[in-house]
């Protein structure tokens, strides 16, 4: 059974001047307001009694809600492999994540949604 944890980072997409250590959200998902999760097996999920989304990592699209960078025309962006680690990579270091073992499944599992060897 995977373990959920609330989603705290800063943004994940590439270029972002949201994405340093200065700026950790609290993520919540556009459609239902409520707080967002993430588990060792790669998925995020929202969590709704109504209306629970769960899927993929590389699935879901992030908004931050600056309009400076990337998110400027079109804010909701899929992250890429390297943004999303060093946005997750850094928040870890800040975190209630669980574990070394917790951490190093996500990663192995974000490897290969992103089909990386």
């Amino acid at each position: 059974m995977p373990r959920w944890f609330q989603l705290k980072m800063f943004c994940p997409i590439t270029g972002c001047p949201n994405n340093s250590i200065g700026a950790i959200f609290n993520w919540v998902c556009a459609k239902d307001k409520t707080t967002m999760f993430i588990s060792e097996e790669g998925r995020l999920r929202c969590n709704s009694t109504y209306d629970q989304h769960n899927d993929l990592i590389m699935n879901w699209k992030f908004d931050c809600g600056d309009r400076t960078g990337p998110h400027r025309s079109t804010h909701f962006l899929s992250a890429d492999y390297e943004g999303f680690n060093h946005a997750l990579a850094t928040a870890m270091l800040q975190s209630e994540y669980s574990s070394v073992e917790w951490a190093m499944t996500l990663m192995a599992n974000l490897k290969k949604q992103y089909n990386r060897n």
